[in-house]
């Protein structure tokens, strides 16, 4: 039997599943060159929230340097957007097979991406407390199912709502700041990271959670 559980890392909250080693979930299907990737098909945006906590230590720093030098990577005005693999033409070739059509799922492009910060078979290579919020808190559907109270994963739902609105907060606040100073991320990127560096990092008081059983038995979502 697995579980779900509350982990903090310096304050950023992550739901950690025991089952993700052995995930045979329909998003963790990779049908794309990278394989055991598991469910890592998103490609992360991060926020003025997470480049605020970056800036505020050198390890933050480098890491947010690596981020925007990857081939994929793209500086919008109020956030950055890494973006991983697409296998486009494994994708054009299984859409015109009969295949296709044994995938529930309306968008499958995910069984041909990969974020760019995954490595097969071991997972995240984030810290936790530099990941956007969705990486940390995501759990498959097929994990919620098994869960053996469906009313206690609502708490971390409803908890997890109540993070996403704080986070979306901060965002707006920052972006609002580089509004009234007339700079983006896109143009005045050094200025930005600058700014963020001597504003004060609030920090969000995460409710304690209790474990969630995970029933056994796990069958693939297809």
């Amino acid at each position: 039997m697995g579980k779900i559980y509350l982990h903090l890392d310096e304050g950023i909250p992550q739901f950690v599943c025991t089952e993700c080693s052995n995930c045979r979930s329909l998003l963790g299907i990779s049908l794309c060159t990278v394989q055991n990737r598991g469910c890592c098909a998103y490609f992360p945006k991060f926020e003025l929230y997470d480049i605020h906590k970056m800036s505020k230590t050198h390890e933050g720093l480098k890491l947010l340097d690596m981020i925007r030098k990857l081939p994929g990577t793209e500086v919008y005005n109020y956030y950055i957007h890494a973006k991983g693999q697409f296998d486009e033409k494994g994708y054009s070739k299984f859409m015109q097979s009969v295949r296709a059509s044994e995938f529930e799922l309306d968008d499958k492009t995910v069984f041909f991406r990969t974020c760019p910060f995954v490595k097969p078979g071991k997972g995240c290579t984030l810290p936790v407390k530099y990941r956007h919020y969705i990486c940390n808190v995501f759990i498959c559907s097929e994990v919620i199912e098994r869960a053996s109270d469906l009313e206690l994963y609502q708490v971390y739902t409803d908890a997890c709502s109540s993070y996403a609105r704080w986070i979306k907060w901060e965002n707006d606040s920052l972006e609002m700041l580089l509004r009234e100073k007339g700079i983006t991320l896109n143009e005045n990127f050094e200025e930005v990271v600058e700014l963020l560096k001597d504003i004060p990092l609030d920090q969000y008081e995460f409710p304690p959670l209790p474990e969630i059983q995970i029933e056994s038995g796990f069958s693939i979502g297809a």
